[in-house]
């Protein structure tokens, strides 16, 4: 697997260096003065590796998972309690829905929204079942949101640890815990946080295969969940699928059939389990009388029509709205929005140009959580405030990124970093191509922490070397010692 793993880990490097050199150039607008910049930055690195120091050398296993889990939420009640911002948007919509679905009407299922977007009416039930148990009250939507997002630390820390070592495992669950957007973002009623959980619980599910043949249908299962609550579950199978085949690919070549042949089995049953779990859902929501849409109906082809608009840089456009509106749902529109892609796609140098413009907006501006999080507040200055937090820590984020890609290029190991690696290429590659919306790298954030984790423990590891080596020279050369 050394050959793959560092044609992967080549292109990773080239990303987490695009995103850094664009996420470098953001945060000058940032700040004030380029001095006032560089001294967040340096204060960032310099914080970040003192607690990263901290828990790893001073805090037991239990230890640590105990006091930063319960410090993350901290953080993240504290938020959600002072901050009292209403649903907006998208979130608006799926929530009133929510509140008719609980009360028993369904109603809503044939509003425009639904019939173009029948695949949100898996969060939109689950957010009913949370409705039905605990009534109308927005505190306990958010309140899971923040469970949610603890158990996602939780997770992360396992698979790094998993993919890398324990230290990487502590590194990246730091960083989660602690990142801006992950905790402002437990305010909003969006899909994104269990279907982040999910898909993790999918892979950390996957990489654990050897282990136990059980794992294989649960990471169907947790995918084929995820899907339901966010539709990008097809970007995680396709990422299982082919790290599965590259997996089997030198015992195939060593005449070692018989286990190639059993893994490619256990491919077929995540495969299998994952649409079986759409099957059902799709089956139990058009039977109950809830909907008379599949959820892989709707408009297929808005998202990529949109993100190949060049005059929008693929971003949401009234222009565009406007158009898919005056045809019905269906073939008719599915037509009509073919029409308009085949014309996008046309201009080879143009589509060149808006796919490099598409990717660095995407990954290299500022995070849009602060404004999804406090819409309607009218709190500019505080939102500003939580732009110059965490653009120094995206920064630093994407510079262990660089230096993970290079450490792993150079030692060719880490099989199961390259199931996070092709996802990584399929996710970028995705948002190169659909609608594009800063908010979706939220989708994605964990799956970056994790891959920058190790490049962050190589720096510490290199720092606390330096470190040593400088004192035992000092040493030396106190004692009259040729150093």
């Amino acid at each position: 697997m050394t050959f793959r793993t560092r044609i992967f880990s080549a292109a990773g490097g080239l990303f987490f260096l695009t995103i850094f050199i664009s996420s470098f150039a953001n945060i000058w607008s940032i700040y004030d003065s380029p001095w006032t910049m560089i001294a967040a930055l340096a204060a960032t690195v310099v914080v970040t590796l003192f607690v990263v120091h901290w828990a790893i050398t001073r805090l037991s296993r239990k230890m640590f998972l105990l006091v930063f889990l319960s410090l993350g939420l901290g953080c993240r009640v504290t938020w959600i309690l002072w901050n009292p911002a209403l649903p907006e948007s998208d979130f608006l919509f799926m929530y009133n829905a929510a509140k008719e679905a609980a009360s028993g009407s369904f109603a809503f299922s044939d509003t425009p929204y639904y019939t173009s977007f029948p695949y949100q009416l898996g969060f939109t039930m689950y957010e009913a079942g949370v409705i039905k148990v605990f009534g109308n009250h927005l505190i306990f939507l958010k309140m899971i949101n923040v469970l949610i997002s603890i158990g996602t630390a939780v997770v992360l820390y396992l698979s790094a640890s998993k993919v890398f070592h324990e230290s990487c495992g502590r590194i990246a669950a730091l960083v989660y815990l602690f990142y801006v957007p992950n905790i402002i973002m437990c305010s909003v009623l969006t899909n994104q946080h269990l279907s982040v959980f999910l898909f993790l619980i999918g892979c950390l599910f996957l990489i654990r295969g050897k282990d136990s043949i059980i794992y294989w249908p649960l990471a169907g299962l947790a995918m084929g969940l995820g899907h339901l609550m966010r539709p990008i579950g097809i970007v995680y199978l396709a990422g299982a699928s082919l790290f599965v085949l590259l997996m089997i690919g030198q015992p195939w070549r060593d005449s070692i059939k018989k286990q190639a042949t059993a893994t490619a089995g256990k491919l077929g049953i995540v495969i299998v389990v994952y649409y079986l779990v759409q099957l059902l859902a799709s089956t139990t929501l058009i039977s109950s009388g809830i909907t008379q849409h599949s959820l892989s109906d709707g408009d297929n082809y808005w998202k990529f029509m949109v993100g190949l608009n060049a005059e929008t840089n693929g971003a949401w456009n009234k222009e565009d709205a406007n158009y898919a509106n005056q045809f019905e749902v269906g073939e008719e529109r599915h037509q009509a929005e073919l029409v308009k892609i085949k014309e996008r796609l046309e201009d080879k140098s143009e589509l060149t140009a808006l796919l490099g413009r598409k990717l660095v907006t995407m990954w290299g501006s500022s995070d849009s959580s602060p404004y999804w999080s406090l819409q309607g507040l009218n709190q500019w200055e505080l939102e500003q405030s939580l732009h110059r937090w965490e653009g120094p820590m995206y920064v630093l984020m994407s510079a262990f990124g660089v230096m993970s890609m290079i450490a792993l290029w150079r030692s060719g190991k880490g099989n199961e970093a390259l199931l996070y690696l092709i996802l990584l290429l399929l996710y970028v590659g995705a948002h190169l191509l659909v609608e594009n919306q800063p908010r979706y790298r939220l989708d994605f954030v964990p799956v970056l922490i994790l891959l920058q984790s190790y490049g962050a423990y190589q720096a510490y590891s290199w720092i606390q070397g330096r470190g040593s080596a400088v004192m035992d020279n000092r040493w030396k050369r106190e004692r009259g010692i040729d150093a």
